[in-house]
């Protein structure tokens, strides 16, 4: 019996284009992939034209103490990462403190849950756990969506080099 149609994600994942570019055919079209250049004009974005941070990231930032990055920290981190795949145009800001904030947010709830502990008493889960699963679970899916948009779009190689921050904090774990 049929199960409702296409869904997003189903199927085999696309192979990010700079692999697409090493090997030069792809093997099931048999053609080159197609990179497209934009005019110098059209290449502004908001990232761009504004390197500021966002000061509303710093709301996040109550409980927890000096051992957790800062939302801004996480922003920088991750645009440093964006901008050095070369898809600063292609990623909206938007995305980007979106992941910043719910990352810190999560930062925050794993904080309290470490204080506080993760069941009260009387045998009841902390409020913090719950809190804590939804705000990874959003901050995985503001990832997810960068990481494609990325993926798709840079012609670099950028994930071996390791001197990035953002993807040795992420490869070490650090927040």
């Amino acid at each position: 019996m049929p199960s409702g149609g296409k869904r997003p994600g189903a199927g085999r994942p696309r192979k990010p284009l700079s692999s697409r570019i090493d090997e030069g055919v792809d093997k099931v079209s048999h053609r080159k992939p197609q990179i497209i250049e934009f005019p110098p004009e059209n290449q502004k974005s908001k990232i761009q034209k504004s390197n500021a941070v966002p000061t509303f990231l710093d709301m996040t930032s109550k409980e927890g103490d000096e051992s957790l990055p800062s939302a801004t920290d996480i922003y920088r981190f991750m645009l440093e990462w964006v901008k050095g795949a070369g898809c600063e145009r292609f990623v909206p800001p938007q995305l980007i403190e979106d992941f910043a904030f719910m990352r810190r947010s999560y930062l925050e709830c794993e904080y309290m849950n470490k204080k506080l502990g993760r069941v009260l008493q009387g045998g009841k889960t902390s409020p913090y756990v719950k809190s804590a699963l939804e705000y990874a679970k959003q901050a995985t899916a503001f990832y997810r969506e960068i990481w494609a948009i990325v993926a798709q779009n840079s012609t670099k190689d950028f994930t071996g080099n390791g001197s990035n921050a953002f993807l040795e904090m992420l490869k070490n774990r650090g927040f």
